[in-house]
């Protein structure tokens, strides 16, 4: 966005006293924010996803510091939950590695001196078991500790407008009649929900560059059942696939040292990181997803953002719009104020987030989601905002972007 632009967009903002967002220009700084009244219609929701977390170090305090930052509406714990390095006996192994880091989004677990059964109103966190369930904690521990639905090893959860499907491959890949048990439960579940998305949950990876192998016996047909992304841990880095156009994360650093990823990366790799720990933050509308994975010093290091598959049925009302099932965009993807001035113009979107939200040639209309400070001598910022695309009434999406803005001279 040039500086013209943002001068216009500033004059346009200002004229609208009542609208969508402020600029506030002081010496040596400008501030965007957004009023109270300017929530927008379609919210989206956020969802932390940590991998391989319980080892109670510095590690795994950064990683919940940095979640607890982005102030997320649930977690989901993508297996390894416990280390025997973090200590503890009995229940009390989990209140060392989920309790004392995220209490607040617990309710009904087992009591402890770091987190006395959870402080949430309802469970906001979702774990799935990893192998160090079973090898460290002892699952039993694992089951007295959470409450969760089902049986409580396999499960389902929905989430706003995504459901996830939680399994249990540890125990899937030793016993194949708990295979088999979980595959018949999860088929005929996964076709009986209408979300917008579908993601299954297992710690063990189907598909990864790691040298100690992919999990064959984990590759189910979850694209054919109805699955948009697919959730992993247990390898120690990030890795993003792509296997027949769904899209598998190794996401196992939220603790746990980091391994150096292979030197050779096997062919549905598509992007990977591994110098240092991190998390996902998951943003989701009715019509778009944007997964994105953060180091633990905040830098994004890759997204993926998908839209709705035009095979599902939609939302009451029918309000986001039949679009592919395929990546979308990088949510970084140029978004343009229009001639109009003003964040609330007219303006453009990136082709390929119009084409995932199932639309041809897309006006965009821009909200500012959280203050941003730009400092004195900074020449950009990064803007969060959500962006909502008509030009097909009455069907709108919504989506969450990120813009560029340059300072405009003084």
């Amino acid at each position: 966005m040039s500086a013209p632009a943002l001068r216009d967009m500033g004059r346009g903002v200002r004229r609208r006293r009542g609208g969508l967002c402020a600029l506030v220009a002081a010496p040596g700084i400008a501030v965007l924010s957004l009023p109270a009244a300017a929530t927008p219609a379609l919210g989206a929701i956020e969802i932390g996803a940590i991998g391989d977390p319980g080892v109670d170090n510095a590690n795994q305090a950064a990683v919940a510091s940095m979640v607890a930052g982005w102030g997320p509406d649930h977690l989901v714990l993508l297996g390894d939950n416990y280390y025997a390095s973090a200590g503890g006996t009995g229940t009390g192994k989990y209140d060392r590695t989920v309790g004392k880091y995220y209490c607040g989004f617990l309710a009904g677990v087992a009591t402890g001196p770091n987190c006395a059964g959870g402080t949430a109103v309802t469970n906001r966190l979702w774990p799935i078991a990893g192998n160090h369930e079973y090898s460290d904690a002892g699952i039993s521990n694992y089951l007295g500790y959470f409450s969760l639905p089902g049986n409580e090893r396999w499960y389902d959860v929905r989430i706003g407008p995504v459901h996830f499907f939680m399994l249990d491959s540890d125990e899937a890949l030793r016993n194949s009649s708990d295979m088999a048990a979980q595959k018949a439960w999860l088929q005929p579940a996964m076709a009986a929900s209408d979300a917008p998305f579908k993601v299954v949950a297992l710690h063990h990876p189907p598909y990864t560059s790691s040298v100690r192998g992919p999990y064959a016996g984990m590759r189910w047909p979850f694209r054919e059942w109805g699955a948009d992304l697919v959730l992993n841990g247990h390898d120690h880095y990030y890795e993003r696939l792509e296997v027949d156009g769904l899209p598998y994360v190794v996401n196992g650093i939220g603790g746990q040292s980091v391994t150096a990823f292979p030197a050779t990366a096997v062919a549905q790799s598509r992007a990977h990181y591994s110098g240092s720990n991190g998390a996902m933050r998951i943003t989701a509308t009715e019509a778009l997803l944007t997964a994105e994975f953060l180091s633990v010093d905040g830098v994004v290091r890759d997204v993926l953002t998908l839209g709705a598959r035009a095979d599902r049925p939609g939302p009451p009302g029918g309000r986001h719009p039949a679009a592919p099932h395929r990546p979308a965009a990088d949510s970084s993807d140029p978004v343009s104020g229009g001639s109009g001035g003003g964040m609330s113009g007219e303006g453009s979107v990136g082709s390929r987030v119009a084409s995932a939200a199932g639309l041809a040639a897309a006006s965009v209309t821009a909200r500012i989601t959280r203050r941003v400070v730009v400092r004195a001598g900074a020449r950009r910022a990064s803007v969060p905002v959500t962006v909502s695309l008509g030009g097909r009434a009455p069907q709108e999406a919504t989506v969450r972007a990120v813009v560029t803005i340059r300072r405009s001279a003084r």
